[in-house]
């Protein structure tokens, strides 16, 4: 049976879910969370996608804290 899942833990979300939808993605409430803060975005909440699966809070993004370890393409040489 297929089911929806979640893009932040990626088990499936059951009807009872309360989830989060960005852009085209669904995530339990829970997952979707500042990276840096880690508290729960809302909806309409400004934020910024580091990875297709990885928001940071608009506060945390402009407060130029470095962010926790995504990569960003820097390849060893």
């Amino acid at each position: 049976r297929y089911g929806t899942k979640c893009s932040g833990c990626l088990q499936g979300i059951s009807p009872q879910d309360l989830v989060r939808k960005a852009r085209d993605k669904v995530f339990h409430l829970n997952c979707f969370t500042c990276l840096v803060c880690r508290k729960q975005l809302s909806t309409g909440e400004e934020l910024y996608v580091l990875d297709d699966n990885k928001f940071v809070c608009k506060n945390d993004y402009l407060s130029g804290k470095p962010l926790p370890d995504v990569h960003h393409g820097h390849g060893h040489h």
